[in-house]
């Protein structure tokens, strides 16, 4: 009863309202808790934005960063074997406030690496803006065994006052085999030439990091990862090349470089069904493992950038167009003049082999110059002269092959609209056009593998760290250019080259081979006038094999040799047999053996691959870079200062005479002329004894120095000019 009774006065107190004063209490204490939460908020807020230097000593004690290192990605060969990879190199560093005596240090460090020594001590002994010496100097990088010994004792000049550390460095196992398709790359590990260069983005490195916790041993605390970088790039590239057939390649091309005396020698291997280059080669070559020790010309890739006239290798564009088009068969006659035809009344040309008429095959395999031109204006008159531009442009000549090719050269040809009145003429022949290997590579695969124009390419796939592949090559639908039975009929005239033709030297008793030879002259450059040395060549060689199943096409081109005898069949022949035969072997390819009896090594006398007289052309764009540049395959070349028996009714010989001398004998002749340079005549076109009735423009060149030939670039001697160009004329 009691506690009811104070349970109801409570009752009643509560709901009485508060006093003045409770009010105040209240809103005191509400005002005293309100602030002390803020101070508290405050307080814990300038701790994590402002920590004290203490904490944050300790904090940082208990955190550890590890950077994530990660190797430049690897080069392979098509079947996984190292091309290039990373290795640690040696480096030589100096710490200036250990060494004793920093100048005599550097004077003599200098001295024992090599290195020049005002900037050795220039280094080692400078200071900071406020006058603190360098706490550290490279003095050389990737130190060779030799300069690792030179050094000597590294306290020699004061404790720790030099070190050697472990660097990364670019490393290529095989020294010089493949430097120009691989290139090489600089001190930071960036690439600068060749795949190195162009695929720099998948095989440069950028190094990763993780930031954990760690234990009191500084030891990572992985589960306890705060942050983490994953690393980039590293890939792994595997190219198209086959290192056993690139060895191959540059073996014989070393061979034949000694053999003729060469200045240099350049080949391609092609599977000319995929476009895959399983060899490449440039010689002479350089180490990319130490690349600044070679000109800077050396280390360029002329495999791809330098150009050259195809001449006779080039007759499979007229002929392919004439068979596609239903023009001719190659049973067809065609009447080849017996060797010399004034053509269109525009130029004389003449053959080695003097035929007469001869089906459309013995031509393309005795290599008729006067034939084909005949082949090609069946074409020119059937369909116009843009048809000729078309077949030249579908066979992809004039622009680059692929993407590949670091540096490639588009080659040089003025399309129709740009031709001059002999472009009818040369192009057939190989002339007025200037083109790489690649896109002479990739002309004769459309030959052998049934029509097909394929890009060449050098790098297959590319792999990341993790081994997922980022990169494969695709290469789309190829473009077909001739039908199947348009290849076939090509292949066997090519089988002809080889069998009894100007190649004979290329035959593979093993295996049917098909191509065609060329053989080049240098021209002369601009400030000495139009025309090419006598006794500057280069050789070439365009093929494929086997004849019943194509598996690989190759390109062989030898630069300057010096033998006697110096053309593409004889030079470049036996290089392109050796390669392609021991690469088929090695591919386990089956046989497509020769008939029996057809097979005989040829004489040198039996090699329908001799320059004879014929005149020559304006190359457009060629002469500047020194291109190769081929004057036409059995092309006469007309000797200045030879002495021939003269007859009424023929050229007389005008060497050593003056222009007013030259004017008024060939006025009285009623010859027209075209004079380049001033003084006396030291070399003719067409040469003395020329039928009158031949000779539609004669061609001279003039010198200071009379009797005298014109000079050759050096290491070339007694050069004489071979043949002149006619200044161009539009159409």
């Amino acid at each position: 009863m009691e506690r009811d009774e104070r349970n109801a006065e409570g009752a009643r107190q509560a709901e009485l309202p508060l006093t003045h004063s409770q009010r105040l209490r209240v809103r005191a204490v509400l005002w005293a808790l309100l602030l002390g939460l803020g101070l508290v908020c405050l307080h814990l807020t300038k701790l994590q934005l402002f920590p004290d230097a203490r904490f944050t000593t300790n904090e940082n004690y208990h955190i550890g960063e590890t950077p994530i290192s990660l190797e430049r990605g690897r080069i392979y060969d098509r079947d996984g074997r190292i091309f290039a990879r990373e290795r640690q190199a040696p480096s030589l560093y100096a710490y200036p406030p250990y060494l004793d005596r920093p100048h005599d240090a550097a004077m003599a460090l200098a001295v024992r690496l090599g290195l020049d020594e005002n900037d050795l001590v220039t280094r080692i002994t400078k200071r900071t803006a406020n006058g603190k010496m360098m706490q550290e100097v490279p003095v050389k990088r990737a130190l060779s065994p030799d300069e690792l010994e030179s050094i000597g004792d590294l306290n020699q000049w004061g404790e720790s006052g030099l070190r050697i550390k472990g660097e990364p460095a670019r490393y290529y196992p095989e020294d010089q085999l493949a430097a120009h398709v691989l290139g090489f790359v600089n001190r930071d590990q960036e690439g600068l030439e060749g795949i190195e260069a162009l695929y720099d983005a998948y095989l440069r490195a950028i190094p990763g990091k993780q930031k954990s916790r760690v234990d009191g041993k500084r030891k990572m605390l992985l589960p306890l990862t705060l942050e983490y970088t994953a690393p980039a790039g590293g890939g792994d590239l595997y190219l198209t090349i086959d290192k056993p057939i690139q060895h191959i390649l540059e073996r014989e091309l070393a061979n034949v470089m000694e053999l003729r005396q060469a200045s240099g020698a350049m080949g391609i291997v092609m599977d000319p069904k995929t476009g895959a280059v399983l060899a490449m080669a440039t010689l002479p070559a350089y180490d990319p493992n130490a690349p600044a020790e070679y000109p800077k010309e050396s280390r360029a890739n002329k495999a791809v950038s330098f150009v050259f006239e195809p001449g006779s290798a080039f007759k499979i564009v007229p002929l392919t167009a004439a068979l596609e088009r239903g023009l001719v068969t190659t049973t067809d006659m065609v009447n080849c003049e017996n060797g010399a035809w004034n053509a269109f009344g525009l130029r004389r040309i003449r053959d080695v082999h003097k035929m007469g008429t001869v089906s459309v095959a013995e031509l393309f395999a005795e290599s008729s110059n006067i034939g084909t031109i005949k082949v090609a204006h069946k074409l020119v008159e059937a369909y116009g002269a843009k048809e000729l531009d078309a077949w030249i442009r579908n066979f992809g000549f004039g622009k680059k092959t692929g993407t590949d090719f670091r540096y490639e050269s588009a080659g040089f040809y003025h399309p129709d609209g740009k031709w001059t009145k002999f472009s009818e003429i040369s192009l057939p022949m190989g002339q007025e056009i200037a083109v790489t290997m690649p896109q002479l590579a990739r002309a004769f695969a459309a030959i052998a593998n049934g029509g097909l124009l394929v890009e060449p390419h050098l790098v297959d796939r590319i792999k990341n760290y993790e081994g997922e592949i980022v990169y494969q090559y695709e290469s789309g639908e190829a473009k077909r250019i001739m039908s199947e039975q348009t290849s076939a009929t090509m292949r066997e005239l090519c089988y002809g080259v080889v069998e009894h033709g100007t190649g004979k030297r290329a035959a593979i008793p093993e295996y049917r081979a098909g191509g065609k030879t060329g053989t080049a002259q240098v021209p002369l450059p601009k400030e000495i006038g139009r025309g090419y040395y006598t006794d500057r060549h280069t050789a070439v060689f365009a093929g494929f094999a086997p004849i019943a199943d194509p598996r690989l096409v190759c390109i062989i081109v030898v630069c300057n040799p010096q033998s006697e005898i110096y053309y593409g069949g004889y030079v470049c022949g036996p290089v392109f047999k050796a390669v392609v035969r021991e690469s088929l072997i090695r591919m386990e390819v089956p046989q497509d053996p020769m008939p029996p009896g057809t097979y005989e090594e040829s004489k040198v006398a039996d090699d329908a691959d001799v320059i004879v007289a014929q005149e020559t052309h304006e190359m457009p764009g060629v002469g500047d870079d020194d291109p190769l540049a081929d004057i036409g395959e059995k092309t006469e070349l007309a000797q200045a200062g030879v002495d021939h028996p003269i007859g009424d009714g023929q050229l007389p010989r005008l060497i050593g005479l003056t222009k007013r001398q030259v004017k008024d004998k060939l006025a009285e002749l009623q010859i027209e002329w075209d004079a380049q340079g001033s003084g006396w005549v030291v070399a003719q076109d067409p040469s003395p004894g020329t039928p009158l009735s031949d000779v539609a423009l004669c061609r001279l060149v003039f010198s200071n120095v009379r009797n005298s030939p014109l000079p050759a670039p050096a290491p070339v001697e007694n050069a004489k000019i071979s043949a002149l160009a006619p200044k161009p004329a539009k159409r």
